[in-house]
C-alpha cells in the first residue's frame, strides 16, 4: 500500500510539473538533442567513469550539432558550441545568473564570489577587486619569487626524483595565497588549524561537488546522506571552518593594531598603491560590514582555493607538458636564460613581458587544460539563436574543453602546439573558440593573479631543472572535476642542470 502512495504521489507530481513548465517542454523539444527518460532525463548518459565524461558530452556535440540539448532529471541544459552565439550570450545581460548545477559548490563556499551570482555576487566582487588589479599583483612579487625560492631549495634535495609536482607547486602557492590575498605572514599560514588537510582534500572536495552536478541519484539529498560522500564533506566543511575562522581572528586583531585613523585613510584612497596592498581581501570582507561571519568564512576560503589550487594545477599541467615535450622545453629554457642571463634572480614582470614564447606555452597549456571545463549559466529571459530558442529556466552550458579542441577551430586539436598562437596562426581564429577564464561581466576575477604566479614558478623550475616525464604525452587520460584533473597525476623526473 506504501508503494502504492508513493508511485501515485510521484505520478501527480509529474504530471503537475510538466503542467506548469509546458512552454519549457515545448520550446525544448524543438531544439536537438537525444531522446530523454521520465524523470531522468538523460541523465544515464552520465553515468560512466569520470575519465570517460569528455567524450560523452563531445560526442553529443558531434552528434546533435552546435546548439544542442540534454536534459538531468527535470533541468534543460542547452550546450552552445558556437562561437558566434557564445560572444552574443556571454556579453549579454540574459545569462548572469549561475546554473542550477551550483548548488552543489554552494553547499560548500556559499553563494559567493565562485559559486554565486546576481546582488551578493556584485557586491562581494567589488569588495574583493582592489587587490586583484594589476598593480596590487605587481606589488606580490616579492612574494611569489620567496615561495619559488624556498621550493626549489627542496626540489633539489630531490635532484634526479620522480615526483608528482603538483604535491610541492601547492605547497608554493598555497602559501602565496595566504601572504597576498590574505594578509597573513608566513609563521600564521603554518599555524594555520589543518593547512595542510585541506590542500590534500581539496581534491577530494572538488570531485564530490563535480559528481553530484552530474550524478542524479546523489542530487537527492536523502540518499547523498547516507554515502561516503557527504561524511567526507561535511568533515572538508568543518575544518573549512575552523581554518577560515582562524583567519578572520587574525586579520581582526591585525585591523585593530592598524588603528581607526590610519584605515580610513587607507580605505579613502583607492586610487592609492598602499590601498592595493595594506589592506588583504579579507580586511576589505571585514570592514564592509556587508557579510556574516559565515559568508566571511566560504569568501576566505574560496578567494584561498581559487588562488592556490587552480593556480597549481596550471602551473603543474605547465610543467608535465614541458616534461612530456623536450623541443618546447628547450626552447622556453633557451629563451629564459637570453632574459635571465646567469644570474640566479628573483622575476619581475619585465622580464616576463620579454618571454614571449612563455605566453605561447601558457596559452597552450589553458587551452588544453582549462580550469573550468564547463560553464552553467540560468537563461533568464527567452534567447532567440537562429531558428531556435533558449526558453527562460533552462540552463546555458558552455563546454569550453571541448570547444578548445574542436577541430573546426583547431588544427591537430589534441596535439601540444604553442605556435598555434603567434599571430601569424592566429589569423581567421574566431575569439570566442577560446575562454579559459570565461568572458564577459563574469570572467575570471583571479586571472592576472594566476598568470603571474604560475609564470614565476615555472621559469623558477625550468631554468634550474631539466624536466622528464615517465608517462607519455600520447598516454595522458584527464577527467573532468570542475577543471580538468590528469588521471595519474602530474609525474615529472627532475635532472638538476650541469651549468648550475
Amino acid at each position: 500500500m506504501l508503494w502504492l502512495l508513493l508511485a501515485v504521489s510521484l505520478a501527480l507530481w509529474w504530471a503537475g510539473w510538466r503542467v506548469r513548465h509546458r512552454r519549457l517542454l515545448a520550446l525544448g523539444g524543438a531544439l536537438p538533442g537525444p531522446a530523454a527518460l521520465p524523470g531522468l532525463g538523460n541523465a544515464w548518459k552520465f553515468m560512466c567513469k569520470p575519465e570517460h565524461l569528455v567524450k560523452v558530452i563531445q560526442d553529443l556535440s558531434v552528434e546533435y550539432g552546435d546548439v544542442m540539448r540534454f536534459w538531468l532529471g527535470p533541468d534543460l541544459n542547452v550546450v552552445v558550441s558556437d562561437p558566434g552565439y557564445l560572444r552574443t550570450l556571454m556579453n549579454g545581460n540574459k545569462i548572469s545568473v549561475k546554473g542550477q548545477q551550483y548548488k552543489y559548490m554552494s553547499d560548500v563556499l556559499g553563494k559567493g564570489i565562485l559559486s554565486g551570482s546576481g546582488p551578493v555576487w556584485r557586491k562581494h566582487r567589488k569588495i574583493a577587486t582592489p587587490n586583484y588589479s594589476k598593480r596590487a599583483i605587481d606589488s606580490y612579487e616579492a612574494f611569489f619569487n620567496q615561495e619559488a625560492a624556498e621550493m626549489l631549495v627542496r626540489l633539489r634535495e630531490r635532484d634526479g626524483e620522480t615526483l608528482d609536482m603538483h604535491e610541492e607547486v601547492v605547497r608554493a602557492t598555497s602559501y602565496v595565497a595566504c601572504q597576498t590575498l590574505m594578509g597573513l605572514t608566513k609563521e600564521q599560514t603554518s599555524n594555520l588549524p589543518h593547512f595542510h588537510y585541506l590542500i590534500e582534500k581539496s581534491q577530494r572536495m572538488y570531485d564530490i561537488v563535480f559528481f553530484r552536478m552530474t550524478t542524479w541519484w546523489l542530487q537527492i539529498d536523502p540518499v547523498f546522506w547516507l554515502t561516503s560522500y557527504y561524511r567526507d564533506q561535511k568533515t572538508f566543511v568543518s575544518k573549512m571552518m575552523e581554518f577560515c575562522g582562524a583567519i578572520l581572528d587574525l586579520r581582526t586583531q591585525a585591523l585593530r593594531d592598524l588603528g581607526k585613523d590610519k584605515i580610513e585613510k587607507l580605505m579613502g584612497t583607492e586610487d592609492d598603491l598602499p590601498s592595493n596592498t595594506e589592506l588583504s581581501v579579507i580586511d576589505r570582507f571585514l570592514l564592509s560590514k556587508e557579510l556574516s561571519w559565515e559568508e566571511m568564512c566560504h569568501e576566505t576560503f574560496t578567494v584561498f582555493t581559487s588562488s592556490q589550487e587552480a593556480t597549481a594545477k596550471i602551473a603543474s599541467f605547465l610543467l608535465l607538458m614541458m616534461a612530456q615535450h623536450p623541443d618546447c622545453q628547450e626552447k622556453l629554457y633557451a629563451e629564459i636564460k637570453s632574459v635571465m642571463g646567469e644570474e640566479d634572480r628573483d622575476i619581475y614582470d619585465e622580464d616576463l613581458k620579454r618571454m614571449e614564447y612563455l605566453e605561447l606555452v601558457f596559452r597552450e597549456v589553458i587551452r588544453l587544460f582549462p580550469i573550468g571545463v564547463l560553464l552553467q549559466r540560468t537563461v533568464t529571459e527567452d534567447i532567440e539563436l537562429g531558428s531556435v530558442t533558449l526558453p527562460s529556466g533552462c540552463s546555458l552550458v558552455v563546454p569550453i574543453y571541448s570547444l578548445h579542441r574542436d577541430p573546426r577551430f583547431w588544427r591537430h586539436p589534441e596535439d601540444f602546439d604553442p605556435e598555434r598562437f603567434t599571430p601569424e596562426n592566429s589569423k581567421g581564429r574566431h575569439p570566442y573558440c577560446y575562454i579559459p577564464f570565461s568572458m564577459g561581466p563574469m570572467d575570471c576575477l583571479g586571472r592576472h593573479f594566476a598568470i603571474k604566479v604560475v609564470k614565476t614558478v615555472c621559469v623558477r623550475i625550468l631554468r634550474e631543472f631539466h624536466l622528464s616525464s615517465p608517462e607519455p604525452y600520447a598516454d595522458l587520460q584527464v577527467y573532468f572535476s570542475i577543471s580538468a584533473v590528469p588521471l595519474k597525476g602530474f609525474p615529472v623526473t627532475l635532472t638538476r642542470r650541469k651549468c648550475l
